[in-house]
């Protein structure tokens, strides 16, 4: 790529230099461009220039050369979108203020500092904020400009530049496909931040420049006999040395010195055709061994950012591997220029239909961390931006929330007690409904009042209040505990009242009662009590044991040896008894026992919901029983979660349950009323109820999971 913007250039010679290669409208279009700016001599017109000119190497369209000739004018405020609307139109217009909306993220302060996961934000909220992606590539070239303009600068002035460059920049470049852009940055980044290594792979280059001309040349004269005599037609070859960067990076991986490196050269082999390119790699398989492991064929699994290509090292002459290549000149094109390639020759040249597409879609290209899957070609899976919005909150930080999401949303996202006491919102400074719509790069700022006071109407779907799930559990809890209070009070007088009808007139001390039922605070008991959770029959059954004489039960002599060590009945082991299905009791639970015709003694827990009818109709049938002393072997137990549905949720829930050592005995999911929550139901094995207590804190912390407990 010439190096044009090395130089300071003359705007009316660059125009005559531009007359040769562009249609006259366009040539006038610069000419307008340029007489906006007062001074022909201004600095900001110069820059302008230079970074016209990196993307002229690129062959982009005209409009986006004339935008990147004025944004640096526009930015400095030497000419305003008025001006350039009356004389260049709207397009233009739209054009720098995608430019201007994107350079604002650069003044938010130590992102770095921030974390991984703010510079992964920061990445994607670039392209999921512009609405043209030649935005982007003046963005890219004009950092190319800094990055040369700054050689004189301070060091610490460099060495910031370039790490902000290669941690954001680079990655854009390369997620993009602009190959020319994404080596020259990341040879620049290299050469100010470790100019040693820099220096020491510049000078290997150089020094062995001549020997290693020679042997690429004889390599390439056998490639072409060879493919002459497949008869593969209108091929082109080329030789190539690896960029520095990509030398350092490969020498870091290998953690081996360059001389060690033995495919810094490269061929790179074009035909016209796909099937010629596998024609090609037959043709040089089978004169030189292939090293297997570094074969890549990237034209039948393109990569993310659409790179299509074959690659191999082989074992070439002289016992010397030597990388290839292997693409169609359309493959080429693309590769080099990338998304850029949808603008070349657009005054007049075919547009790739490839390339349509390519553009259609440019917001997928965002997952930072790993490369699409191929299953993501589906049309409907493709969109990786179009249900995320990324907005700031009053400090900077970047946060990502799904499209629709309110104010609300965002509060209950920072934290509950936020969400509970938001009153309003505020964005860039002026109020706004809480049923608001974010848009991504909005600066939300919460107000909040001094108490939480939730209003009901955010819960309605149809008020547009909440939009996520995880905001609208967070409500529905704190609701819940609001009227936790009231339920506490309903189940004291419908206790109070069953007492009455049962001749009790003195009331049972509660909070031994409430242990009975596995509660920590009698106020939890009642409150259990009010819902229905707890049934007062079983309460009373506690308080009012029984007139009876205690049925005697003869042990049976062949009764398996487990129970007696498990169960005690009546201070009797050794009698047949069974766990009950319906609530699987846990060693620690407080349990009853109910005689069964056939079945020995059904082992119930206390509150189980099964267990009130047969009490009330069936009394001497409830007998006393206690957990044995010793303790040992697995119980079954039923858990319910309710999540929100993502991918990976039951993998994420049976690994953890796996690290715990607690096998899944069965797993079944249903759909809640929400499409976006479902409830999984599983059975365990559970040795003890702190191993039980532990797994479900362990649960809760599971992402997505809205709730985790035991089934009642």
């Amino acid at each position: 790529m010439v190096k044009r913007y090395s130089h300071h250039p003359d705007p009316f010679v660059w125009l005559d230099q531009i007359q040769n290669e562009r249609q006259s409208a366009d040539v006038d279009q610069f000419r307008t461009a340029i007489t906006l700016f007062k001074d022909s001599t201004s600095p900001q017109l110069i820059k302008g220039i230079s970074i016209a000119d990196i993307l002229r190497d690129m062959e982009l369209d005209s409009e986006t050369l004339c935008a990147a000739l004025l944004f640096p004018g526009y930015k400095n405020n030497e000419i305003t979108l008025a001006e350039v609307n009356d004389r260049l139109g709207e397009s233009m217009t739209k054009l720098l203020t995608d430019l201007i909306q994107m350079e604002s993220l650069f003044g938010i302060k130590s992102m770095r500092q921030r974390g991984a996961a703010q510079m992964e934000n920061l990445r994607k909220m670039l392209l999921a904020m512009v609405t043209d992606v030649r935005a982007v590539l003046i963005i890219l070239a004009e950092r190319v400009w800094q990055l040369h303009d700054i050689k004189t600068s301070e060091e610490s002035v460099k060495k910031h530049l370039a790490q902000e460059t290669l941690e954001i920049f680079a990655p854009l470049a390369n997620r993009l496909g602009v190959w020319q852009l994404k080596w020259e940055i990341e040879d620049l980044c290299l050469r100010y931040l470790e100019p040693e290594v820099y220096s020491t792979i510049a000078k290997s280059l150089a020094t062995k420049r001549q020997e290693r001309e020679v042997y690429i040349q004889n390599v390439m004269d056998m490639v072409s006999t060879l493919l002459k005599q497949a008869q593969v037609q209108d091929f082109k070859i080329h030789g190539r040395v690896k960029h520095i960067y990509s030398i350092y990076k490969k020498m870091t991986r290998k953690q081996a010195s360059i001389d060690e490196i033995y495919d810094i050269s490269a061929l790179r082999v074009l035909v016209d055709s796909v099937n010629e390119c596998y024609t090609v790699l037959s043709v040089l398989q089978n004169h030189w061994p292939q090293v297997l492991e570094e074969f890549d064929d990237y034209i039948s699994q393109p990569k993310a950012n659409g790179y299509r290509s074959i690659h191999t090292v082989l074992l070439g002459p002289d016992n010397r591997f030597v990388e290839v290549q292997i693409r169609t000149h359309q493959m080429h094109q693309e590769s080099e220029l990338g998304v850029a390639a949808h603008w070349q020759y657009k005054e007049g040249g075919t547009q790739s239909a490839h390339y349509e597409s390519k553009i259609a879609l440019l917001r997928q290209v965002m997952a930072w961390q790993k490369e699409i899957s191929t299953e993501a070609n589906e049309p409907q899976k493709l969109d990786l931006f179009a249900d995320q919005v990324y907005v700031f909150t009053p400090m900077g930080d970047i946060v990502n929330l799904q499209q629709g999401s309110t104010p609300l949303d965002f509060a209950y996202h920072i934290h509950s007690e936020v969400g509970h006491r938001c009153r309003g919102a505020k964005i860039a400074g002026n109020i706004v409904p809480l049923t608001y719509q974010l848009q991504t790069g909005d600066r939300v700022e919460i107000l909040t009042a001094k108490h939480a006071n939730p209003s009901r109407d955010w819960l309605n779907p149809q008020s547009g209040y909440i939009k996520s799930a995880r905001a609208r559990a967070k409500a529905q809890h704190w609701f819940r505990m609001k009227d936790a209070l009231q339920y506490v009070f309903a189940g004291r007088e419908l206790l109070d009242k069953e007492l009455k009808k049962a001749n009790i007139h003195e009331r049972p001390d509660l909070a031994l009662l409430a242990a009975k039922f596995n509660y920590k605070h009698a106020d939890d008991l009642l409150n259990a009590i009010g819902t229905g959770d707890v049934k007062v029959a079983q309460v009373i059954h506690f308080v009012k044991p029984p007139l009876r004489e205690p049925i005697q039960l003869t042990p049976l002599p062949h009764a398996p040896q487990q129970t007696s060590s498990h169960i005690q009945i009546l201070g009797v082991n050794n009698l047949l008894t069974q766990m009950a299905q319906c609530c699987k009791p846990l060693p620690g639970d407080n349990i009853i026992g109910y005689i069964t015709r056939n079945r020995g003694i059904s082992i119930h827990r206390q509150d189980c919901k099964n267990m009130p009818s047969a009490k009330d109709i069936n009394q001497e049938r409830i007998i006393e029983v206690n957990w044995g002393e010793e303790l040992t072997g697995k119980y079954p137990v039923d858990l319910l979660l309710h999540v929100q549905d993502r991918t990976g949720m039951l993998r994420d829930i049976t690994t953890l349950l796996a690290g715990e050592k607690i096998n899944v005995l069965g797993l079944q999911t249903q759909k809640c009323l929400n499409p976006q929550e479902i409830e999984i139901y599983i059975t365990v094995e559970i040795d003890s109820r702190d191993q039980l207590k532990k797994a479900l804190l362990l649960l809760q912390h599971v992402p997505s999971v809205l709730n985790a407990k035991r089934r009642e």
